[in-house]
């Protein structure tokens, strides 16, 4: 099961209107999302053992989306954000295509808790430049709705934040 896969009951409702899921892996939060990936044969390099399952509509560097200013309804990434660091310049990218009212939905490790699991079997990635902690989001969305920032807590060996922001109408 995909990490999309294991949050879509938290998150699904907040993917109403047209949005981009980056970093989808060919698994998107729903099925009318615009699936935003890295280019093939990057994709390839990652995920050699698992093809996707469906369609990767857009083959490009999450860091510059293929969007005009305030077009999209939400942005929805996975377990993707913790691969970059400093935040600021990619969190104002995402943020330049919401429109008002619209929203933004990521899912990154929190810090203690991936710590935690690695110590008991979870393999470690090599890609991770920053995981998170509650609270770390929030400043990046001054004036913003903060719909929720907190750990998960779906099942055991759970290590997720969910946070949501909503972009002023």
């Amino acid at each position: 099961m995909s990490e999309t896969a294991a949050y879509r009951t938290l998150t699904v409702e907040h993917c109403d209107g047209d949005g981009v899921d980056i970093g989808s892996g060919g698994d998107p939060v729903v099925h009318w999302a615009i699936s935003l990936d890295l280019a093939p044969e990057a994709y390839a390099k990652y995920n050699a053992d698992k093809p996707p399952a469906h369609p990767i509509h857009i083959h490009c560097d999450c860091r510059m989306l293929p969007f005009k200013d305030e077009t999209l309804d939400w942005v929805y990434s996975s377990h993707l954000l913790e691969d970059f660091w400093p935040w600021k310049s990619i969190l104002n990218e995402w943020k330049r295509v919401i429109k008002p009212g619209g929203k933004i939905i990521i899912l990154i490790p929190d810090k203690e808790l991936w710590t935690e699991a690695v110590i008991n079997g979870q393999p470690p990635n090599c890609a991770h430049q920053h995981e998170g902690k509650v609270g770390e989001l929030t400043p990046f969305f001054f004036g913003w709705k903060i719909i929720r920032d907190s750990r998960t807590n779906l099942f055991p060996g759970d290590y997720s934040i969910l946070f949501i922001a909503q972009k002023p109408s």
